[in-house]
């Protein structure tokens, strides 16, 4: 069920018996710039720290844990371009509660939102300058993690200089020198007042009681300035853009960056889905299978594909000295696929696990969540045939998509000198 709330302002009831909990999330979206991303992710930390009725992090905790324990947290997120701020809030239906728990939880979400800890046009400042620490050591501690250190300079070859695309949803230590207790309310006030929202609600629910309490938060029209079509395309690059690293690590990671023109829910989606099935993304794969286990070259290697930006990411893990056969090696694989080397037995366990895997996701509240939020971004209707459409995959649909990738970047990180 939907209605609209204000302009550019969308409430979503799920009605589902599944979940003894209820679930909301409450989606702010905008084009990611080179420079929002950080303010954002700051944002979020700021509001769920603290409010002017509940100004300490522990005032907050213990009011959630009146409420028989409700759970409301923010943070980052990305679709394509669009940059999100995102609210999850969890607690016990009103049934198992035996009162109006919803509206009391609502009440809650609205000091969150619409009365943080602001005086006098800034961020009260022991709190700004808690969060910026907290969110320094964070992004740092997320670039100690090599394998993920290697990934985001493989993005960085990718993707155009100038594309936003190579910024993280959560920012970029360096652009907190820029973020100001008073900087930050400006992007608070433009998030509430400019952002396109999205707000979904889950769970054993009254719809109109849920209309009623979440009608009383006050979001005001707007206009969203968002992109017709989100994703994000990529120009191909003439010659594969390669780059070394040296530092000292035990263990060399090699990672890929493939181009592949096909998108989240395109005709030949479901068969980039299971191409890359076949190619690193399950256990059934030729990059675990040949690679890894029977090669021997690899501690790890897996693909992902990125349904919002024409991307295939290969990670892998190896001996810098087997650097140049590991590359080879992973080539021959696409090859294979493209000239159809692989049996109908691989590519049916490939399909299986795939209809598997994403009928699984649907037992978790948050995947549901984020599955409708997405739809809702891309103004998509609901997916009611996921399965039918993955088992209709050909070969020959395989080949065509292997047909369309190619390499366009090359990262090497290893502790050779």
């Amino acid at each position: 069920m939907d209605y609209r709330l204000a302009k550019g302002v969308d409430l979503h009831v799920i009605l589902t018996k599944q979940f003894k909990m209820t679930h909301i999330l409450i989606d702010f979206a905008t084009p990611q710039t080179t420079t929002n991303a950080t303010a954002r992710n700051l944002l979020a930390n700021l509001l769920e720290t603290s409010t002017h009725l509940y100004p300490t992090q522990t005032a907050l905790a213990r009011q959630m844990a009146k409420l028989y324990g409700a759970f409301v947290s923010l943070g980052v997120g990305r679709v394509g371009q669009l940059h999100t701020v995102r609210l999850r809030s969890s607690f016990i239906n009103n049934q198992l509660a035996q009162n109006n728990l919803f509206a009391q939880v609502t009440e809650l979400i609205n000091q969150v939102l619409f009365h943080p800890l602001i005086d006098d046009g800034e961020f009260d400042s022991p709190t700004f300058r808690l969060q910026v620490n907290n969110l320094a050591s964070s992004i740092k501690a997320l670039y100690d993690d090599k394998q993920f250190y290697a990934n985001q300079q493989l993005l960085k070859l990718y993707y155009s200089p100038d594309s936003v695309m190579r910024t993280p949803s959560f920012g970029k230590i360096m652009d907190l020198d820029y973020c100001t207790p008073a900087s930050l309310v400006q992007t608070y006030e433009k998030m509430i007042n400019q952002d396109k929202i999205d707000i979904f609600v889950l769970g054993n629910v009254d719809p109109e009681n849920v209309y009623s309490a979440i009608y009383q938060l006050p979001f005001a029209d707007r206009n969203p300035q968002l992109p017709d079509q989100p994703f994000y395309f990529q120009q191909v690059h003439e010659d594969i853009v390669s780059q070394e690293e040296q530092q000292h690590v035990s263990q060399a990671k090699l990672d890929l960056g493939y181009h592949l023109p096909i998108y989240y829910r395109d005709p030949l989606y479901p068969a980039a889905l299971v191409f890359n099935g076949l190619f690193g993304g399950t256990p059934y794969s030729k990059l675990f299978t040949n690679v890894r286990e029977k090669a021997g070259l690899a501690y790890y290697a897996s693909s992902r594909l990125a349904p919002f930006s024409g991307l295939v990411n290969v990670q892998t893990g190896i001996q810098s000295t087997d650097y140049q056969t590991a590359l080879t090696m992973i080539q021959e694989q696409v090859t294979e696929l493209q000239t159809g080397n692989f049996t109908g037995d691989l590519m049916r366990e490939v399909q299986d696990a795939l209809v598997n895997q994403h009928y699984a996701g649907f037992d978790l509240a948050n995947n549901i969540l984020e599955h409708h939020l997405v739809n809702q971004l891309l103004s998509l209707g609901e997916q009611t045939d996921f399965a039918n459409q993955i088992n209709r995959v050909t070969k020959n649909d395989v080949m065509k998509v292997a047909s369309m990738i190619k390499l366009q970047a090359s990262y090497l990180l290893s502790g050779e000198k």
